[in-house]
């Protein structure tokens, strides 16, 4: 640089130094031009090894003059972009549309397109009209006041509902441009009302329309051809609406209205309240109430409720008058002498204490609830109506909760096939199962066990017959013998596996709507439930109690009075004379009448009302058969063994004749059905715990 002025000299006396010009080495030169060769062909070679790696893509753009920002390294040529492998974020822009801001991927895929489309500002509708208050909805949204400016109205058609009172609704479409532009919609709405003229009797009536006082009669005013709510209001008289409508831009005059007087106000209130009303011998309701009644004459109220006097009164209203009846109702009395047991029983009066014990009430002559009660006893309710002038009395015996229970179980049941069924209340009883050792005819299966009875039980008076079996199972047959049938009707079900007998019993408690006693799966029986109270064969005790043990408790040996063999006379159906040609053994000399079974029911029956406990057929029971020795403290309702393969058969059949076998303690053991075995039912009363 030359050196800088001196202001202090003139220019002329400035002495110049004359600078000798730098000598430039060639071989120097050569060398810089070489360097610049060589960056420039590297650049070169980088710029091809990009465009060899680069992937061409072309973003197909609306509207396609929409600016694109791309971020990374990138080359564009037109509408083609060249982009290394991996993730990239582009922005697309333009005015009166939202920005679109997307990441992109690039990988081996060539000519990649991608779209990208921007969605435009919504507009702004700028409504005007000369009108005021206009409302104004646009696509069924809730409506605005115009005029007004709305902002944020999506692109496109849409639908405006105009309406303003006294002029008619338009609905009219427009086009929004969007853009974040501003349109204007110039609303104009036709006039809806035309003149009508008004008048009424008597003159001067308020005249409401569309609920505006407007003035009074006579009057001329607007009324929409819509229509429009009229309405005439005058004092003393009662107000009248109607809907009148006329012809837009028209004029007429309405009919005149004759105006009617006023009800006037009746406000009915009585001690005690929900009295019965009557106007003029109209029935009305219950006090408290209020109702209209004509005006200027003379109306007659009563009031009545059970228990009370009538209460009668003449009342006289005028118009739109309030007039306040009140009745203070006297009671009809009545007195009931009331008798009770247990003494201390607790007696209440329509949920109210009245004390304890035997009374006299005093009550009003109307329906009373009276209930007596105590603990441990069943409670009573009793409706009593007093009567005036008549004397009444009550006596009440509560029974104890025990009683009461029992007092509510019938003596005797029917089961679904008619079969009856004894109700057993051994409370208790103990006795033997078995026979004592040296009882002439034992069997070693006779081992005697004490038991005890305890919960109550339903037992078959007769056994099953072949007619009420077949009502489940109708292609049974009991056979015959040598010619001698045991398949009539009435003859007792023979023939019958245990099994097959216990899904009888579940079968009857279905039809009863009972819980099955035994348990069944896949038409096999696999257990039993003692909780259930549905039917089943009786256990051997009770089947034992029930033909053993006499209406005085004592146990008996045979079913007759005796201990002699064979019976005096004819008790029940045995192996007799009549059978000599069917049996190995009969009893001489001994005829029933009867040389297979008998109908079931067949002679008499024993002290408790059961038939053939001791003959007729052998009878199935619900224990599994053993002969265990049980020594100590009674069993209290035994269940007998919780398995085995045969199950207990008792009493004696018409093929059985011995002195063993007619005892009533011979027992036998089974699985199969015989020709001489047959079953009764039984069931218990309740479930456990119910029964108190």
């Amino acid at each position: 640089m030359p050196p800088e002025k001196n202001t202090d000299k003139p220019i002329s006396a400035v002495e110049f130094t004359p600078m000798a010009a730098p000598e430039i080495d060639p071989s120097a030169s050569i060398s810089l031009g070489f360097l610049g060769i060589l960056v420039l062909g590297c650049v070169a070679a980088i710029i091809m090894v990009l465009l060899y790696l680069s992937k061409p893509v072309i973003f197909k753009v609306d509207p396609v003059d929409a600016d694109i920002d791309v971020s990374g390294l990138s080359f564009n040529i037109g509408e083609n972009y060249l982009f290394l492998k991996g993730d990239y974020q582009l922005e697309v822009t333009k005015s009166g549309y939202f920005p679109l801001r997307q990441t992109f991927s690039v990988g081996d895929t060539d000519n990649q397109e991608i779209p990208l489309k921007l969605l435009p500002l919504p507009g702004n509708i700028e409504i005007t009209s000369s009108l005021s208050d206009i409302l104004i909805s646009i696509d069924n949204q809730p409506a605005i006041l115009a005029p007004t400016l709305i902002k944020g109205v999506s692109q496109g058609v849409h639908k405006a509902t105009i309406s303003k009172y006294r002029y008619f609704t338009l609905e009219q479409e427009f086009i929004v441009e969007g853009l974040g532009k501003t349109q204007q919609l110039d609303i104009s709405l036709k006039p809806a009302w035309g003149e009508m003229r008004f008048t009424s009797t008597p003159t001067g009536a308020d005249l409401y329309i569309d609920g505006k006082l407007r003035g009074q009669t006579p009057l001329t005013t607007e009324v929409l051809e819509t229509g429009s709510e009229v309405t005439f209001k005058y004092t003393g008289y009662k107000a009248m609406s109607g809907l009148v409508s006329i012809k837009a831009g028209t004029a007429s005059e309405y009919k005149a209205v004759e105006l009617i007087v006023s009800d006037g106000i009746l406000n009915i209130v009585s001690t005690p309240s929900e009295a019965n009303v009557t106007l003029d011998g109209q029935f009305l309701g219950l006090t408290p109430m209020t109702t209209d009644v004509s005006p200027f004459e003379e109306h007659t109220v009563e009031l009545y409720r059970e228990g009370y006097l009538k209460n009668t009164q003449k009342v006289s209203i005028d118009p739109e008058q309030t007039f306040k009846v009140r009745a203070k109702l006297r009671a009809n009395i009545g007195s009931i002498a009331i008798s009770v047991k247990p003494k201390d029983a607790l007696l209440t009066v329509d949920n109210l204490s009245v004390g304890t014990g035997s009374q006299v009430l005093t009550l009003p002559a109307k329906p009373h609830l009276l209930k007596i009660s105590k603990s441990g006893y069943e409670s009573q309710d009793v409706e009593i109506i007093p009567r005036p002038g008549e004397e009444q009395s009550l006596s009440i015996d509560l029974l104890t909760v025990q009683q009461a229970y029992w007092a509510s179980r019938p003596n005797v049941i029917q089961s679904p096939v008619e079969s009856e069924l004894k109700l057993f209340r051994p409370n208790s009883a103990n006795f033997s199962l078995g026979a004592p050792r040296r009882q002439p005819g034992r069997r070693a299966n006779e081992v005697e066990r004490s038991v005890t009875l305890d919960r109550p039980f339903y037992l078959a008076t007769k056994e099953v017959s072949n007619n009420q079996f077949r009502r489940w199972k109708n292609q049974h047959s009991s056979s015959a013998i040598k010619g001698m049938s045991l398949d009539m009707a009435v003859q007792p079900v023979v023939k019958v596996s245990w099994e097959d007998a216990a899904l009888f019993c579940n079968w009857l408690s279905g039809k009863d709507g009972l819980s099955p006693f035994y348990r069944v799966e896949n038409g096999s029986f696999i257990g039993i439930d003692w909780q259930s109270n549905g039917y089943r064969l009786p256990t051997e005790a009770e089947w034992a109690w029930g033909a053993k043990v006499d209406s005085q408790g004592l146990v008996t040996q045979f079913p007759w009075e005796n201990s002699l063999y064979p019976p005096m006379k004819t008790i029940d159906n045995y192996a007799d004379s009549s059978a000599k040609y069917l049996l190995p053994f009969t009893i001489t000399q001994y005829s029933d009448g009867h040389a297979v079974s008998a109908p079931v029911g067949s002679f008499e029956p024993n002290s408790k009302g059961l038939y053939n406990m001791g003959g007729n057929v052998s009878e199935w029971t619900n224990d599994y058969y053993d002969i265990k020795i049980h020594r100590g403290a009674a069993i209290v309702d035994p269940k007998g063994p919780q398995s085995g393969n045969r199950h207990v058969i008792r009493g004696a059949s018409w093929a059985l004749g011995s002195r063993s076998e007619l005892r009533l303690s011979f027992r036998d053991a089974g699985y199969e059905g015989r020709l001489d075995v047959g079953f009764r039912i039984a069931r218990y009363v309740d479930n456990p715990g119910v029964v108190p």
